[in-house]
């Protein structure tokens, strides 16, 4: 049980790093450079469905810790 909220906690920390990274994206491609790089790699849209899919893990992982604490 210990191992499945250490999973937990790393999962919801992961989240929160993207989420701040998708706030400071924009101050990365200042350089004409990095726009292209960015809009080569639709690096927006790869960073939205990270977010979404992140977010839905970890809120279905602490779902899950939350049952099972409750059940035993």
């Amino acid at each position: 049980m210990n191992i499945f909220l250490f999973v937990t906690i790393v999962v919801t920390i992961l989240t929160t790093f993207v989420v701040l990274y998708s706030y400071t994206l924009q101050f990365f491609s200042l350089s004409k450079k990095g726009k292209e790089w960015r809009e080569r790699i639709q690096q927006d849209v790869l960073v939205g469905l990270a977010i979404i899919f992140l977010t839905m893990i970890s809120g279905f992982l602490w779902t899950i810790y939350f049952y099972l604490i409750l059940i035993n």
